[in-house]
C-alpha cells in the first residue's frame, strides 16, 4: 500500500536563530523547501520520503509529515 503524504523540514535549531518549517516540493533537480511562490507541499510516497529523509539526516534538516 503506498501512502501518500506531505511533510516539513527546517535547519536543526543551532542557537543562530529561529528556523520556520517550511514544505517539501519537488522540483526536477529534486526536492527543495518551498518559498512564498510555492507554499504548498507535494505528497511523497513511502520511497520518496524514505530518500528525503536520508538528505534531511545528511544535511543538517529536521523533518515532520504534516498529513
Amino acid at each position: 500500500m503506498i501512502v501518500m503524504a506531505r511533510y516539513q523540514t527546517r535547519p536543526r535549531e543551532d542557537g543562530r536563530g529561529q528556523y520556520r518549517w517550511a514544505h517539501v516540493v519537488k522540483t526536477p533537480a529534486g526536492f527543495a523547501q518551498g518559498s512564498i511562490y510555492r507554499q504548498a507541499g507535494d505528497e511523497l510516497d513511502d520511497s520518496e520520503a524514505l530518500k528525503l529523509r536520508g538528505i534531511c539526516d545528511q544535511n543538517g534538516f529536521e523533518l515532520r509529515r504534516v498529513s
